[in-house]
């Protein structure tokens, strides 16, 4: 069945009334109609069974709740994705794709080395990157729409991730050799949430890396091979989750 986030403010008691966006989209473009059923999230953790009712594009669709469960696919960490600002191509990728294997938070950053410096986080630009996402989460099941913060300087970055997160984790390929393994970091971890930073495509400088540690990040290699910064970013928060056994 298909699945729709809708605010909880459209769903009461047994009925749900879907705004104008999603009547258009049920009725004419996925020809849905009476008597048919989707899935409805209220991005709460639990999803509702609905059976529609009539509707056309001049009055939001109604819907009959027949069905509420607990949606049991989100993962037992919060994740916070942390990642240098990039081409639209390449951010928009990471919103999907993160979403997709369970990330709870995005904070794109700005760093001395990330393709773009600055970024004016428009209203339309907003709307976009939450729709890559919310359709993103529909389709692989989630439960929970991952949340998105307006891209901030690395520094602060740091500081905000560390204060708000149970285990703090800088990816860096300067430590391929020393320095602690992700297994070494993640060994013992019982919290619930983790703050992951991945560097933009001319990585991390030294400085940065030190103002991590100092913070008290701990730096963590994801291998030998140097990775791009999609890939890592993608990459990172799937290794963590499967070590934790929250894939």
């Amino acid at each position: 069945m298909h699945r729709f986030f809708i605010k909880p403010e459209f769903i009461s008691a047994q009925r749900v009334t879907f705004p104008k966006d999603l009547t258009h989209q049920i009725l004419h473009v996925l020809r849905l109609g009476q008597g048919d059923q989707v899935v409805v999230l209220d991005n709460c953790g639990y999803e509702h069974y609905v059976r529609l009712g009539e509707g056309n594009t001049q009055s939001n669709l109604v819907g009959e709740i027949i069905g509420t469960e607990h949606v049991a696919n989100e993962p037992d960490v919060e994740i916070s994705l942390y990642f240098g600002l990039s081409n639209r191509d390449k951010v928009e990728w990471i919103f999907q794709k993160g979403t997709e294997i369970g990330v709870s938070a995005f904070h794109p950053f700005y760093s001395s080395r990330t393709l773009v410096q600055k970024s004016s986080f428009t209203d339309k630009k907003l709307q976009r990157w939450e729709s890559i996402i919310r359709e993103a989460a529909e389709q692989s099941g989630r439960g929970l729409l991952p949340e998105l913060y307006a891209p901030t300087d690395l520094s602060d970055s740091i500081i905000e991730a560390y204060k708000a997160s149970a285990l703090c984790l800088f990816a860096w390929e300067g430590v391929q050799n020393e320095g602690e393994t992700l297994s070494d970091a993640l060994m013992g971890f019982d919290g619930k949430t983790l703050a992951l930073f991945v560097g933009p495509e001319g990585g991390f400088t030294d400085a940065e890396v030190k103002h991590a540690q100092d913070a008290g990040c701990l730096v963590v290699s994801l291998g030998r091979r140097i990775l791009r910064m999609e890939t890592a970013a993608i990459i990172f928060p799937s290794l963590v989750l499967f070590k934790l056994g929250s894939l």
